[in-house]
């Protein structure tokens, strides 16, 4: 734990010493609803098209797993509004929500300059590489939520990361020793280890920097004003920003 972080437990740990919380559960008509407007808003923020352009990168260390050099340009990226909302439920008793979502085909194709060894074989010259990512996404499940002093806050999340499969397809480079699809078949299988390996640890960071996010931007936003700031807000502009961001982030990553 990093000294930020552990002063800013001391902090909290002080006030609740000094300040009496006021915690309430919303009601199932106020998650219902909460649920509804922010499915509403999660959609109205995807783009209108299906494809979207990448950033162009410049002898970035890729590492997979040795790192290699490779300049890539002409990116985009394709399925970037295919997101499936599914296996929804609501459990009225413990007022505990779980819902999977899964962004069903994502697709990202650069033109690529690469010189080094992957898995001990030489790579070198200029070619097309092909990423296809299916069924990624995250399951979440045991969603609560609370008002504390009148700010509605995430109680309560566990999620887990999920990925169907990994498609490399990879043309125009020269591979010493092997056919550059067997190659791409190499990459593919390191892909799923490494995410098997880490998926565990990777879910528990992403679901901490979930709740942290949620509570740190709606303190201050009773359950009802949350509502109605997704309603007034469930619209296309000024999501894009954030959505290009999210894309541009993926860039640089095999």
């Amino acid at each position: 734990m990093n000294f930020p972080s552990a002063l800013f437990l001391v902090a909290i740990a002080a006030v609740g010493h000094c300040v009496s919380i006021n915690k309430a559960s919303p009601t199932s008509n106020q998650i219902k609803e909460l649920t509804e407007a922010t499915v509403l808003f999660f959609y109205s923020a995807l783009p209108n098209t299906s494809s979207a352009p990448l950033p162009s990168f410049v002898n970035e260390r890729l590492r997979i797993p040795e790192m290699i050099p490779t300049t890539g340009k002409n990116g985009m990226a394709y399925g970037i509004n295919q997101v499936l909302l599914s296996r929804y439920e609501f459990d009225a008793s413990t007022l505990a929500t779980k819902f999977s979502l899964t962004c069903l085909n994502f697709t990202k194709v650069y033109d690529i300059e690469v010189e080094g060894k992957i898995f001990g074989h030489k790579v070198s010259g200029e070619g097309v590489l092909r990423q296809e990512v299916l069924g990624e996404g995250y399951y979440v499940s045991n969603l609560r939520f609370e008002e504390v002093n009148n700010s509605l806050q995430i109680a309560s999340l566990e999620l887990d990361l999920m990925m169907d499969d990994v498609i490399i397809d990879l043309e125009g480079v020269t591979v010493d020793g092997i056919s550059v699809q067997q190659l791409g078949k190499l990459v593919e299988n390191y892909a799923l280890t490494k995410f098997n390996e880490t998926r565990k640890k990777q879910s528990k960071l992403i679901a901490d920097s979930m709740k942290s996010q949620f509570n740190k931007s709606w303190t201050g936003y009773s359950t009802d004003e949350v509502i109605q700031w997704l309603k007034d807000h469930s619209n296309r502009s000024g999501q894009m920003d954030f959505i290009q961001k999210h894309f541009n982030s993926l860039a640089k990553v095999l």
